[in-house]
């Protein structure tokens, strides 16, 4: 199954109207007209290091797959494949079909791939190149039409939540302190926990100093006295670190909405990091995880769409606390931002 491209007849990228026949027999990204070229490539190039141009709009993504547009969707065409709206362009993936075997009864009521592909379920690379385009979905507000015709669209809470990743551990006062400008009233859950020893704390407890190059300073935005403070509160940890350089510690704190719904922050030691970091020298040895996530009052109504206006405003205001949370804890500790699919972003 050859790739799709547009510029055969040298049109300009995104000049093409998209073959309705050709779309219904691929997996499609269909994504708003203000969504572009760079920020797919990102994506693609965050999943698939190695990917590259090989025409003008055929994204190579690895042997056999390629990821071609975008295409103009014609109103009618629209509506022949039952997208929404407001898809105004399309993205083609083509890779060659693996399948299993069918999808028990009982899982297809699911719903998403387990139902999209009840006769074959999805595997190799195929299903891998497929979470990539769902997960594309989630990030540019898009959806995926499968080849077996179903649409799949982001979970309602796709999108808020947010993961600092960074060499310089925060010790919970000083994490209350920075966060209490963008959550006031933010309280500790738990004191920090010891669970398990790890050869890499060592390490990291070398790089929790004020000559990391990740370490609390003037790019914070603190005043003065809150840079010393905190200073103080890293050469503490520094101490306790070097007398038991094998501890390994982690915390959670919540802000809590008047009508129902948090907004929590969990900090703990990762050694698997996302592979867009995997090239970082400061995260070679694992890093600190900052997570900054949003709970509804009510999220089974809210994923089977009978929230109300109140949750809906909620996730959206929700969502820019989350990405003023992480400015600031970014601002503090340096590092770099994921979200859930681990996508960088810049909140």
């Amino acid at each position: 199954m050859p790739p799709v491209s547009i510029g055969a007849d040298g049109s300009a990228p995104g000049a093409a109207h998209l073959d309705a026949a050709t779309a219904a027999t691929r997996h499609l990204l269909a994504v708003p007209d203000d969504v572009v070229v760079d920020e797919v490539e990102a994506l693609a190039l965050s999943r698939y290091p190695q990917a590259e141009w090989v025409e003008q709009d055929v994204l190579a993504l690895a042997d056999d797959i390629y990821l071609s547009g975008p295409f103009i969707v014609p109103a009618g065409d629209r509506d022949a494949l039952g997208l929404p709206d407001w898809a105004d362009q399309a993205y083609l993936l083509t890779c060659p079909h693996q399948r299993g075997g069918p999808v028990p009864e009982e899982l297809r009521a699911l719903g998403g791939l387990l139902a999209a592909f009840a006769e074959g379920t999805l595997e190799g690379q195929e299903r891998a190149a497929v979470d990539v385009l769902c997960a594309m979905g989630r990030r540019l507000g898009g959806v995926v039409r499968t080849s077996t015709g179903h649409l799949l669209e982001p979970d309602p809470t796709a999108g808020v939540d947010l993961v600092v990743h960074a060499d310089v551990w925060l010790h919970p006062d000083a994490l209350i302190r920075v966060l209490t400008p963008v959550l006031p009233g933010i309280r500790l859950l738990t004191e920090p926990t010891t669970p398990m020893p790890s050869a890499a704390d060592s390490a990291h407890s070398a790089r929790y100093t004020r000559d990391s190059p990740h370490s609390i300073g003037a790019e914070s935005g603190l005043d003065e006295g809150e840079r010393t403070w905190l200073h103080a509160e890293a050469d503490a940890f520094d101490a306790h670190a070097l007398a038991e350089p094998v501890v390994t510690e982690a915390y959670g704190a919540q802000w809590a909405y008047p009508d129902g719904g948090t907004i929590g922050a969990s900090v703990e030691a990762e050694l698997q990091v996302p592979l867009v970091l995997a090239g970082l020298d400061w995260a070679a040895t694992g890093t600190i995880a900052y997570a900054l996530r949003w709970h509804p009052a009510d999220p089974v109504a809210l994923h089977e769409g009978r929230a109300g206006r109140v949750a809906l405003d909620q996730r959206e205001e929700a969502r820019a606390r989350i990405e003023a949370s992480a400015r600031a804890v970014l601002a503090a500790v340096g590092g770099e931002v994921t979200d859930d699919d681990q996508f960088l972003v810049q909140p």
